[in-house]
């Protein structure tokens, strides 16, 4: 029970941390574009934009490195229980 239940947290938060990479992979070339909107114009509403979509993108960032730290959990667990499945069978 306790290696199924391990394989579906790491099933589960795989697919958040696809979720997430996919947002931060968009918004930083939301990013680029108002940096590069705003080199051109120097008009403040690029700047804004670029500075607020950088603050999602560090929000993100830290949800990211939650994730990874609960799936290195889950996985160091799902292998101790797999070995310890083995053993007994």
């Amino acid at each position: 029970m306790k290696l199924t239940r391990e394989a579906a947290y790491l099933y589960v938060h795989s697919k958040e941390l696809v979720a997430l990479t996919k947002k931060l992979r968009k918004l930083s070339g939301k990013a680029d574009k108002h940096a590069k909107k705003h080199q051109k114009t120097r008009k403040e509403k690029h700047r804004h934009k670029h500075i607020k979509v950088s603050a999602e993108i560090k929000h993100l960032i830290e949800k990211h490195d939650t994730i990874i730290k609960r799936l290195r959990h889950h996985y160091s667990r799902f292998t101790h229980a797999l070995r310890k499945e083995v053993k007994i069978n």
